[in-house]
């Protein structure tokens, strides 16, 4: 694996090479400045398979940076890893919204950093290749009456939509937000209830289509206070907000209308709603068990079913 190192501190990079060369790779290159970083993510025979990122850095810091490199050919799906002794929030939630994958704090673990990017890498390669496929798949279904072999229970990936993230990315986001910053933000789930009337007479690309219409709505009606989203899969949507912003479920089922506006589902749109639930938790296990319990009360809520469209 190729990796580019960008830190303001030439120790910490020293540190980083050193590190890095313990757990194997080898192949580091090294940037002093978030400009130095994109000259080099520019040129095309530089290519690179993971960006570390310091976050406070002068002139341009590591969440433009970050925010600028996915904006370059070939770097849609690399795994991107700050790597800051900046803890607070804001800079947590910027991260994430830029693009990040994941968020290590300074002093970190070795061993942590290694499990990080060795996850980073598994996931941004099954992604690639699972998009690969969709799309092969769905140029075959072209000339065929068969459709891809695509699950229902899937996660998707929608980059098109601004504030909804991977399912790997926001897990991440919310084991860092969950135990650093306990109880400063809130997890909600909601469910398209007729999903599998989508799914069933579907292409691919049709239903993919259908949910990305859906989250698009979800995300218009959650535009306040929310931070980042997610689609979990079975027609399942996850948001965190911030815990001062109160409500929002209740506001979800009074926003019908507005939610099912330019909704295209070829049938009327019917979702459940969760409850809130703080993000609060100690370890990394209880923070994941935090998503499952949100999906699971979107699910059993049937008394929160709305149907629009």
């Amino acid at each position: 694996m190729r990796i580019l190192a960008v830190d303001d501190d030439p120790s910490i990079l020293e540190l980083l090479t050193s590190v890095l060369a313990a757990f194997g790779y080898k192949d580091v290159v090294t940037a002093r400045s978030g400009r130095d970083a994109l000259d080099i993510l520019s040129d095309p025979s530089e290519v690179f398979d993971c960006l570390l990122l310091d976050v406070q850095m002068p002139k341009m810091n590591g969440i433009t940076l970050c925010e600028e490199a996915r904006k370059l050919p070939g770097y849609t799906y690399t795994p991107i890893i700050m790597v800051t002794a900046m803890v607070q929030k804001q800079y947590i939630d910027e991260a994430f919204e830029a693009g990040a994958t994941d968020y290590v704090t300074k002093p970190f673990e070795f061993s942590d950093l290694k499990q990080r990017l060795s996850d980073a890498y598994r996931m941004a390669a099954e992604r690639r290749a699972a998009i690969e496929v969709l799309q092969a798949d769905e140029d075959a279904w072209q000339d065929s009456e068969v459709y891809p072999d695509v699950r229902i229970s899937d996660p998707q990936y929608f980059g098109g939509l601004p504030g909804c993230i991977g399912l790997a990315e926001f897990e991440n986001y919310v084991v860092q937000v969950a135990t650093m910053h306990s109880a400063a933000a809130k997890i909600l789930a909601v469910r398209v209830t007729n999903v599998e009337e989508i799914y069933k007479p579907s292409s691919t690309s049709e239903f993919r289509e259908s949910m990305a219409s859906a989250g698009a709505a979800l995300l218009r009606a959650t535009k306040e206070g929310r931070k980042v989203a997610t689609y979990w899969g079975n027609g399942v949507f996850l948001f965190v907000f911030d815990q001062q912003d109160s409500a929002h479920a209740e506001r979800l089922l009074k926003q019908g209308p507005e939610i099912a506006d330019g909704v295209m589902l070829g049938s009327p749109l019917v979702f459940q709603v969760g409850e809130e639930i703080p993000l609060e938790a100690k370890t990394k296990m209880e923070a994941l068990f935090l998503i499952d319990k949100a999906v699971e009360l979107a699910e059993l809520r049937g008394n929160q079913a709305a149907q629009f469209g």
